[in-house]
């Protein structure tokens, strides 16, 4: 990564929370460990990174002359910056490269398996290519898939690609696809359109509009979901949204009651598990229940050894 995109990085990352003037960015940047090559910041350098920060990330950084002549980052609360967070997140991530020799003071989860595979995904999802490759199922048996790709998307640091099964006799048929379970891919260099009903369904905000993590579940309606937090899960949940439906109905102190919006699916029921005693389902009564049989189920396969869930 160049000293200038660290620039970008480190400015984004220091106005978003201060206002600045520029002799303080320069003689923070001068110091900053970001700064790798140790070279000075001229006041009319700064203006020529200021105008391409906006061109690149779409990111106003605006002078408050009132305030000392203080600079600042004014975010359009009306526009969609995920893409923009992930840009600056991915290029932070980058910079770690260049700093490999502190490995003892930063510790990584895995990273995905199969990264390798993003660009001819993404190349055939832009062309309308389909993919043809082999993949092994969770139960160990290989099937050949031919798909239409429509979106790829991260969940618990696991790639999966989104799309249609090529399948006679069906038109409409999803499917959510790990990475790491795919082998030999070729991408099939010959346009397929999907009629633009089907792709409208597999676009991500339809797709999982109403979902928690990476399961769909077509069988599966969303519902109105009130659970409760105990104190202190209630304010990491707070900070850290289970679901972007997630609204607080009332704090109690000791416990805040929430409301969300989506598909109970499994993996929604796997991230309330996680939270133990600390989060219980108030409603509806069928989630309910079905968390007391779990539960249930849970602690005579502890006692017993033996898998007493039904799939």
């Amino acid at each position: 990564m160049t000293n200038r995109t660290k620039f970008y990085c480190w400015l984004i990352g220091k106005l978003e929370h201060q206002k600045m003037t520029i002799q303080e960015i320069c003689d923070e940047w001068a110091d900053a460990a970001s700064n790798v090559e140790g070279k000075e910041l001229s006041e009319r350098t700064f203006h020529r990174y200021r105008e391409e920060i906006n061109t690149m990330f779409g990111l106003e950084i605006e002078c408050d002359k009132s305030d000392g002549y203080r600079y600042f980052i004014r975010r359009d609360r009306y526009a969609a910056m995920e893409i923009t967070d992930w840009m600056l997140s991915a290029l932070r991530i980058a910079s770690l490269g260049d700093m490999l020799k502190y490995h003892n003071k930063v510790m990584l989860d895995d990273a995905p398996e199969n990264t390798e595979l993003l660009d001819d995904i993404l190349n055939a999802i832009d062309k309308h290519y389909s993919l043809s490759f082999s993949y092994t199922t969770a139960y160990g048996e290989e099937q050949n898939i031919d798909l239409v790709p429509c979106f790829v998307r991260m969940f618990h640091q696991r790639w999966y690609v989104i799309g249609n099964k090529i399948e006679e006799g069906k038109e409409y048929n999803p499917r959510v696809l790990p990475f790491d379970r795919i082998n030999n891919m070729a991408v099939r260099c010959k346009r397929h359109n999907l009629p633009a009903a089907i792709r409208k369904k597999l676009s991500p905000d339809n797709f999982y509009g109403d979902c928690f993590g990476i399961m769909h579940m077509d069988n599966v309606p969303a519902q109105d979901i009130v659970i409760r937090a105990f104190y202190p899960e209630n304010n990491y949940i707070d900070e850290v949204k289970l679901h972007d439906s997630q609204e607080k109905i009332e704090d109690y102190g000791e416990y805040t009651d929430y409301r969300l919006h989506l598909r109970p699916s499994r993996d929604f029921l796997q991230e309330l598990l996680w939270h133990e005693r600390k989060i219980t389902v108030i409603s509806p009564d069928s989630l309910r229940q079905e968390m007391i049989e779990i539960l249930k189920n849970m602690t005579e396969s502890y006692e017993t050894g033996k898998n007493t869930c039904e799939e």
